[in-house]
């Protein structure tokens, strides 16, 4: 399904870090490879969108609403369990 649909690209600086970590955070959860990746998309989709590797924000709403569009109620359901 690939990545949520970025609101701007702003800096790509950061963004494979970006996924690594949310895709090792969901694996770390228990979560399958495909939810992990998941996570990990939706991170870099958040990195991209600013100036910088770590200046991002994660708010918890924000990020499972994009899940949510991007890859259904089950992928938020399951992933909002373990944030």
């Amino acid at each position: 399904m690939g990545c949520p649909k970025e609101r701007e690209i702003a800096d790509p600086t950061g963004v494979g870090d970006g996924f690594r970590a949310g895709f090792l955070a969901g694996v770390a959860k228990g979560l399958s490879h495909e939810r992990a990746a998941q996570i990990g998309a939706t991170l870099a989709t958040l990195v991209i969108e600013n100036v910088g590797p770590q200046e991002y924000r994660f708010e918890e709403n924000d990020f499972i609403s994009r899940i949510l569009t991007t890859y259904g109620m089950v992928a938020a359901e399951e992933i909002s369990a373990v944030l």
